[in-house]
């Protein structure tokens, strides 16, 4: 019987390919790979036609999927190729790790803890927190976390090295990388590479930090899957785990230590599946851990290994001359040699990445860094997507994605891909409300982006980004059904419960925009319970605009306007009765807040294009205007709307305005009128020279201190303004008289004396901005 020790790095071709041969040489009757021995049962499926690495393992625990962990495996990699052998040669392969079930146990067990302090802390809270509360738990279970680092204590476990960075280091390498590639990648002879990789990390380890109390569970679990092999009585056993862990399983160690490691760990009801992953998520860049700098160079070699420069090289003028730069063929050859030169100067066997990165920098891309950017992210990195089999275990909605994506020509990339859809073709509106339904799902696949005008143009504009976490999402809403649509219309329903009248408007168009009749019906008849409840006016008004959405523009999805248009005539109708006792005898703030509010309803009201329903919100807009009572900011702002729409002519606002800034009338609630008359466009000021007039009338007429006390608010009520505006006032200033008539040049007249005081300053000032 004899024990065989295979040191491997997790993503390596060199090691891969060393590998592939050990175990050809070897013949072992038995491979134990470093995984989670939960995955045993779907390995199978790595020799199936239809599965092309990248891929990955992906273990959680039954009831809370967001603690899923994936293993992700590319075709160059070492535990790839191991499962493959011995799949192939048809031999007995067993994953050795401690079992992930112990893992969830401790995370299954942290949540109901969070939750139990969650529900104590509640009890000594108002009831109104109950809604944040909620949505804070469901925001974090929304997320997809990919490889979750389990709960650690051990803070000895944050000091473990990189076995590599520390070799690389000790070679006088300053990057990993490079140093892996010249010993391992460029390594001609690797029979005794595995024997060296064990030396090299036992030595590592003799200066090492203590093990975290969770590494060394795992290694006395990889240690009894050993024995367990050993006792059953193989004879050739071939151990594949990753470098680290070779000197702790090839010493002695006592069985009683290690199953006292291991005794009364808990466990947890686990699932695996299979699920694609991509080139750009096995690189350091997405965070993964045990990801590598070049996945695509990698990739390149594994597939390539012969005349593997000019083919790369090759490959990046293909990828310039795509994007429309100039890639010569003579280029392509100069570049070449140039990287085999550099290589031969620097005593290497052949041409690496960094060589063929700096002989392209010089030639190909004649020395300008962003060609070979574009090198870097498209063929360095890449972003190719795999695939697993349809016999890989899925959740009935994965499988119902699949279908939709492939009946829709949608095909999940990870590079971002923008399209555009238009909602009267029977594709684009599908495609539309696939991807709204994901969005509900929390499935954020694609982002609606915001020059999109559906209102008008019957057009969306969605940026697609596929993400392999999404897996993870989507077995999370598996509960709340088996298709896309049943899913989102009860996670939508069950949102809307917790809902107030604002947010229930807002999912209703969100409703709408997925086509999800159902919830839309529920959510419908709460907005109407809710409504006729509400007594918040500022709720009222918030819930306006996304009901006025839906009326107005939902015929182009199919959605019935009968419905929604009794609630917001019901609405108006509580509003306008509410909104000037609601303005009256209320702070700044308040008042600001309130301008918001009714902005948004004069914006519903410009979209519904009632005429009725507008004649009778200007008369509540009129009284708002006219009562002393109501809140200044108001007052002028609602001046300002009835003015804009033409409801009152030029004498009202004159008059309006002299009652309002007239020397009765105190500094602060006339500085807060005119910031509210004044608030959006500057428009009125530069076409009413009479307005202007008042106010600078008004201006002048203030005290130094009370002017100085309220400058902050004016300057914030012009800053609003745009560039434009603000530089035709100057204008204005310059060439209006105190009378309100326009003077021409030659009336205009420069105090010199006093412009010439500012000049040395003036001069001083450019000269400190060009050094």
């Amino acid at each position: 019987m004899s024990l065989h020790f295979f040191g491997i790095r997790h993503h390596g071709p060199g090691c891969a390919r060393a590998l592939q041969r050990a175990l050809q040489t070897l013949q072992p009757d038995i491979v134990l790979l470093e995984g989670p021995p939960e995955a045993e049962d779907i390995l199978p499926l790595a020799t199936d036609e239809a599965m092309v690495p990248p891929v990955a393992m992906l273990v959680y625990p039954a009831e809370a999927p967001q603690h899923g962990v994936f293993y992700p495996f590319a075709g160059f990699s070492p535990e790839w190729i191991a499962i493959r052998y011995a799949l192939q040669q048809q031999i007995p392969l067993r994953l050795m790790d401690l079992p992930l079930t112990h893992r969830f146990a401790v995370c299954l067990e942290a949540d109901q803890q969070a939750s139990a302090s969650a529900d104590t802390d509640s009890l000594s809270t108002e009831q109104s927190t109950e809604t944040d509360s909620n949505a804070d738990a469901d925001a974090e279970t929304q997320t997809a976390t990919g490889e979750n680092p389990a709960p650690e204590a051990d803070w000895i476990s944050a000091l473990r090295m990189d076995p590599l960075a520390e070799l690389s280091r000790a070679a006088g390498y300053e990057d990993q990388e490079s140093w892996w590639e010249r010993e391992i990648e460029q390594r001609s002879d690797s029979n005794d590479l595995f024997l060296a990789i064990q030396e090299a990390m036992t030595a590592l380890r003799e200066h090492a930090p203590q093990e975290s109390l969770r590494d060394q569970q795992r290694e006395a679990a990889m240690r009894q899957k050993i024995r367990e092999a050993e006792k059953a009585g193989y004879q050739r056993i071939a151990v594949v785990c990753g470098a680290w862990h070779v000197p702790a399983l090839a010493g002695k160690h006592s069985v009683k230590q290690d199953q006292a490691l291991l005794k009364g760990l808990g466990k947890a009801k686990t699932c695996a599946t299979w699920v694609p992953w991509s080139s750009d998520r096995l690189a350091y860049e997405s965070g993964y851990g045990a990801g590598i700098s070049s996945p695509g160079w990698y990739a390149h070699l594994w597939q390539s290994p012969d005349q593997a420069g000019l083919r790369w090289v090759t490959e990046a003028a293909r990828l310039m001359r795509d994007a429309g730069l100039d890639a010569s063929s003579a280029s392509v050859i100069e570049t070449v040699r140039l990287a085999e030169a550099t290589a031969a100067m620097r005593d290497l066997p052949m041409a690496g990445l960094r060589e063929l990165r700096e002989a392209m920098l010089a030639v190909l891309c004649h020395g300008e860094a962003a060609p070979l950017q574009l090198i870097r992210e498209q063929l360095e990195i890449g972003h190719h997507l795999g695939s697993v089999p349809p016999s890989a275990a899925a959740a009935p909605l994965q499988r119902d994605l699949e279908m939709q994506q492939k009946s829709l020509r949608l095909k999940p990339e990870t590079v971002s891909k923008l399209i555009e859809l238009d909602l009267r073709e029977p594709n684009g509106r599908a495609r539309s409300r696939l991807l709204h339904q994901l969005t509900v799902l929390g499935i954020h696949w694609g982002k609606r982006q915001s020059n999109s005008n559906r209102q008008g143009t019957f057009r969306e504009s969605w940026l697609l980004e596929w993400r392999p976490e999404m897996a993870i999402r989507l077995i999370e809403t598996s509960r709340y059904g088996n298709r896309i649509a049943e899913a989102a219309a009860a996670c939508l329903s069950e949102t809307a419960r917790q809902a107030d009248l604002p947010a229930l408007t807002g999912l209703l168009d969100v409703a709408v925009l997925a086509e999800l009749p159902k919830a839309s019906a529920e959510l419908l008849l709460l907005l109407q319970n809710q409504a006729a409840l509400a007594n918040d006016i500022t709720h009222l008004m918030q819930a306006l605009p996304p009901l006025v959405s839906v009326a107005r523009y939902g015929d182009v999805r199919g959605t019935s306007q009968v419905q929604v248009l009794p609630i917001i005539h019901s609405l108006t109708e509580r509003i306008m009765l509410g909104l000037p006792l609601a303005c009256t005898g209320i702070d700044e703030a308040s008042a600001e807040h309130m301008v918001s509010c009714i902005e948004g309803v004069q914006k519903a009201m410009d979209t519904l294009a009632e005429q009725a329903l507008a004649d009778s919100w200007f008369t509540c807009l009129q009284k708002l205007y006219l009562q002393d009572s109501i809140a200044p900011g108001v007052q002028g702002y609602a001046l300002r709307l009835c003015y804009d729409k033409q409801r009152i002519d030029d004498e009202a606002l004159m008059l309006q305005t002299h009652r309002m800034l007239s020397s009765g009338s105190p500094a602060a609630m006339a500085t807060t009128w005119l910031s509210g008359l004044l608030s959006g466009s500057g428009l009125l000021l530069l076409h009413q020279d009479a307005l202007w007039q008042i106010i600078d009338q008004w201006l002048s007429a203030l005290p130094d201190e009370i002017f100085m006390e309220r400058l902050a608010l004016l300057r914030r009520a012009f800053s609003g303004f745009t560039p434009s505006e603000r530089r035709q006032m100057g204008d204005k200033v310059r060439h209006l008289g105190s009378d309100g008539k326009r003077r021409t040049p030659a009336e205009i007249r420069v105090d010199t004396e006093r412009a010439s005081a500012v000049l040395p300053f003036l001069q001083h000032l450019l000269k400190e901005s060009t050094v």
